[in-house]
């Protein structure tokens, strides 16, 4: 009883009606970013809201998980494109093309 008046108390004061949130929901990883490309240089400025290291190498990409390293080949069209990877998928997103990732290794750091 006591238990049901501090939720309707708590209830009123917030204005609202407190629901729970699963705290143990998979959160879906991304690498997201500009990667420029010209015939005399690349550069790639990703970030990502998991733990996953990201490197270039040449025209690779190469982002190395817990328990794999996803490696992508950047497209040769010149200029600034927007990149996006959802983790675990088989093609990312530069610009609006698909572009298949290259290879994917089991085991990671």
């Amino acid at each position: 009883m006591v238990l049901a008046a501090v939720i309707l108390a708590g209830t009123f004061a917030t204005g609202g009606l407190a629901i729970p949130v699963q705290s143990s929901m998979p959160q879906a990883c991304f690498v997201y970013g500009e990667v420029y490309w010209s015939p005399v240089q690349i550069t790639a400025m990703l970030s990502s809201n998991c733990r996953i290291r990201i490197e270039r190498q040449e025209r690779l990409l190469v982002m190395q998980g817990q328990n794999r390293v996803i490696r992508i080949l950047i497209p040769e069209e010149p200029g600034v494109h927007e990149f996006i990877y959802r983790w675990g998928q088989p093609a990312a997103h530069f610009d609006d093309e698909l572009v298949r990732v290259a290879s994917i290794i089991d085991g990671g750091q």
